[in-house]
């Protein structure tokens, strides 16, 4: 690297990180023939940082992340650059909604990376990747943040995902209805939570849904019963509005979503609402506040 880049390294921590990661051997892993990798020494140093991590040091951890992503292919090996990028990804999905489940957090993520969503694959695009572990299997592969903030009821954090339009974005909204009613959440959250409390979250998970929804497959629930799977309460029908299954959907509600489907299409939301010429309880109307 030149002074100029060396200058640059010292501020980003990606850009040092990538530095220091270049000049050590990659990771072998014991009775694994040929099996390489810079993650184990990637995530360590990143979770230094993410584990006490304050919301405003956040702030600057994901523009230095950006800044990186945006720029360094131009300088690494492609090969390099991927699996960097990727095992810092998962990192930061790792801490941000398995570790921490910080609302403050995942609201600087969200504000800083929601601008790159409409490009599912744009590696900046944070929030729509999956949980993918390069070089040791997790029960949370495959995972995307909402699914998984979904299946553990962490409702505050997924209110946050729903205001920036995470849940219009899927191709069926549904199975994240599914993912709340069926899937049962870590053993952990599990353990701490009695039979009442795990229903009462449940219901209001499924509540904050639907309020970015005007319509729920309701057959699609039905046939998770029909293959035998259980859901998590017997009154799950309990938990979904009628008008979204049965009945006309209100007019208010129809308004909701064509407000803030429009305001998705130009990436400006929940930003956008605040230039609305509306009062400001009806801004929160829009923002799922109630």
């Amino acid at each position: 690297m030149s002074d100029g880049e060396d200058s640059n390294a010292e501020r980003n921590v990606f850009l040092s990180l990538v530095s220091r990661v270049i000049h050590h051997s990659p990771y072998r892993f014991p009775e694994l023939w040929g099996q390489e990798t810079y993650e184990p020494r990637i995530y360590k140093t990143l979770g230094n940082i993410l584990r006490n991590v304050s919301s405003e040091e956040f702030e600057s951890f994901i523009s230095d992340f950006i800044t990186f992503a945006q720029t360094a292919h131009a300088r690494l090996d492609m090969q390099l650059y991927m699996e960097f990028i990727n095992v810092c990804t998962n990192t930061i999905l790792h801490w941000v909604f398995a570790r921490r489940s910080s609302v403050e957090i995942v609201r600087t993520l969200m504000a800083r990376t929601s601008c790159f969503l409409g490009e599912h694959n744009d590696c900046l695009a944070i929030a729509r990747r999956s949980f993918t572990p390069i070089y040791s299997p997790s029960p949370m592969g495959g995972l995307t943040p909402l699914m998984f903030v979904a299946q553990n009821r962490q409702y505050d954090v997924l209110k946050v995902l729903l205001q920036y339009g995470m849940l219009e974005r899927e191709r069926q909204p549904t199975y994240i209805i599914i993912c709340i009613l069926f899937n049962p959440p870590r053993l952990e959250v599990l353990d701490e939570q009695n039979p009442g409390e795990e229903g009462r979250s449940i219901r209001e998970c499924v509540e904050l849904c639907s309020r970015v929804l005007t319509s729920i497959a309701i057959a699609d629930i039905e046939m998770q019963i029909l293959y035998g799977r259980v859901p998590m309460i017997a009154a799950w029908r309990e938990c979904l509005p009628i008008t979204h299954y049965q009945e006309p959907c209100e007019l208010t509600q129809l308004c909701r979503v064509a407000v803030r489907g429009h305001l998705l299409k130009m990436c400006r939301l929940p930003d956008g609402l605040k230039d609305l010429p509306l009062p400001s309880r009806l801004q929160a109307f829009l923002n799922i506040e109630f």
